[in-house]
């Protein structure tokens, strides 16, 4: 009976082997987008060309129900190989142990350090990669914020475009002013505005302005210490409140989306658009002549930090049982520069595994719009988004302090006491 099953066995494995079935299945969690859908399938069929013993399973998701889904999969021990995070998800999951490390093997290479030169520097700890002194992370796309202007709104100002852009925060004032228009007391167009229906645009703007400052708003363990700078946190407080409370170059009661506010001419400059936003503006009425990027304005003694930046990483889960071949599956996802910048997207790669380089600068410089002159310089500054799984409670804090002075009257320094509390009391 046993020589008859163990027959049955040799004879199915045989089979098996012989109908060309898959040695290895991987489930990948992605999130689902028109213009990514097509680039990745292309490569996972690609890759399971080149890989003829894989099958890929990927699971495309609606991305604000994505991360409750793996969150939900990972929970249940699950099938799930790999899945995309951003940068302000990725603390909760990495934090709880629901990655693996790199492995130098899966890129061809002999250390995590090799790895790393692959990408731009300080790309995986922006896409939120990088946790507690290891690497997890495999940027798949990383965008950053710059300033806009609406260049007509300039020169209606008697402003030139090609030199009064501003540079400073104190300039970004007075730019801001000349481009405020005002009609029998009611602003019609704001020279600045941020969103104000999500306090998470004014806390990243924060953000960047406390970075030139020196302070480190991207660990927290940083946002902790900085609560001891009590002089820096009013001068940056202030600054960004002064747009609405002082030089008045802000009206809340106009508008209350910044990037919808740009695109129809209410506002002649905002802080929240990346290379993407070329796309967006299609959609509103005001021209693509008329609307120039800008580095982010700095402060006069400041650290050389743009804004924010942001994206995604790819992991591979804990519960992998081939986490070598889910890694090169991921560094094929993520070995397509050249497909998304021709949709405005960055994938920030240097070089791809086989030593030949990754981005085509001519292919940047043709599909984004001033990507040379403002882009590629800026992303290489950014500002770190703070990786924490207190994120949120983070975001509420500083929106509570900031908007305690524009709406309630409250002071500077009344507002910065209470952000030192309830930053205190989150890390407690």
């Amino acid at each position: 009976m046993m020589r008859r099953v163990l027959l049955f066995a040799l004879a199915f494995a045989i089979a098996l082997a012989a109908s060309g079935a898959p040695k290895i299945v991987l489930y990948h969690y992605h999130w689902s987008e028109t213009v990514y859908d097509q680039i990745n399938t292309n490569a996972v069929k690609k890759f399971m060309a080149d890989n003829p013993g894989v099958e890929v399973k990927m699971v495309l998701l609606p991305d604000g129900d994505r991360v409750n889904i793996i969150r939900t999969v990972l929970a249940a021990g699950g099938s799930i190989d790999s899945f995309a995070l951003n940068n302000g998800e990725a603390a909760e999951f990495l934090s709880a142990g629901m990655a693996v490390p790199l492995v130098p093997s899966a890129f061809g290479k002999k250390s995590v350090t090799d790895v790393v030169k692959m990408w731009n520097p300080g790309a995986i700890e922006t896409c939120g990669g990088y946790w507690d002194g290891q690497y997890y992370g495999v940027p798949f796309e990383l965008s950053n914020y710059v300033g806009w202007i609406n260049i007509a709104d300039m020169k209606a100002a008697g402003l030139n475009p090609a030199k009064d852009k501003p540079k400073t925060w104190e300039q970004f004032a007075t730019v801001g002013k000349k481009l405020m228009q005002v009609q029998n007391g009611t602003t019609v167009r704001n020279g600045f505005m941020a969103n104000s229906k999500q306090g998470v645009f004014s806390f990243l703007v924060l953000t960047n302005m406390m970075e030139q400052l020196g302070l480190d708003w991207g660990t927290e363990k940083g946002l902790v210490a900085s609560m001891d700078q009590t002089a820096v946190l009013e001068r940056g407080i202030k600054t960004y409140t002064d747009f609405v409370t002082s030089s008045k170059i802000w009206d809340p009661a106009l508008a209350d989306n910044d990037r919808e506010g740009f695109g129809n001419n209410k506002t002649g400059m905002f802080l929240t658009g990346g290379t993407w936003y070329w796309g967006v503006l299609d959609t509103y009425s005001v021209k693509r002549a008329d609307v120039e990027p800008f580095p982010y304005p700095r402060f006069a003694d400041g650290k050389d930090i743009g804004g924010v930046g942001y994206g995604y990483c790819l992991y591979v889960s804990k519960f992998s049982k081939n986490p070598e071949m889910a890694f090169k599956l991921l560094d094929a996802l993520a070995s397509q520069p050249n497909e998304f910048i021709k949709q405005g997207y960055h994938q920030p790669r240097m070089t791809l595994s086989n030593g030949k380089q990754a981005l085509d600068p001519a292919l940047a410089k043709k599909f984004i719009p001033y990507y040379d002159e403002v882009f590629k310089g800026e992303l290489a500054k950014t500002a770190v988004w703070l990786s924490s799984t207190k994120g949120g409670l983070v975001t509420d804090a500083a929106w509570q302090a900031v908007s305690g002075v524009i709406y309630q009257g409250s002071s500077v320094q009344d507002a910065v006491a209470q952000l030192q509390d309830e930053i205190r009391n989150i890390y407690k």
